[in-house]
């Protein structure tokens, strides 16, 4: 229940953030991409490969870090000058396939996901 309830996030984040939906939009992008790039440390039930952990991290902190830029720029609190401003626009359809090829590698590889860590044995009581 808990991986239906992130991808549906993800989608939702990923969806907002790239259709420029406004500030709210921008919002719910910055929390739901904030929430992917924490899901190797606050899941401690699964076990992933340390490049797909850091393949996570990274991506998500793109998304938050590319959507946080869209916000400041819609609401006014960061200006760019024109030539920056273009340069932004050409490069941010390149970070958006950057971070899409970083996640459908990662469903791809069941490293998304992770495998369940099994008992070693190991009786907590």
């Amino acid at each position: 229940m808990k991986w239906r309830i992130t991808i549906m996030v993800l989608v939702a984040a990923l969806v907002l953030a790239y259709m420029r939906t406004g500030l709210l939009g921008d919002c719910i992008g910055i929390a739901g991409f904030v929430w992917y790039a924490l899901i190797p440390f606050l899941d401690r039930k699964r076990v992933r490969a340390r490049w797909a952990s850091f393949s996570i991290l990274i991506s998500g902190l793109l998304g938050a870090a590319m959507t946080t830029l869209n916000l400041l720029r819609q609401s006014s609190l960061l200006v760019v000058s024109s030539e920056m401003s273009h340069i932004i626009a050409r490069f941010r359809p390149f970070f958006w396939g950057l971070m899409l090829g970083v996640m459908f590698m990662l469903m791809v590889s069941g490293q998304l996901f992770g495998s369940i860590r099994e008992d070693q044995g190991i009786r907590h009581d």
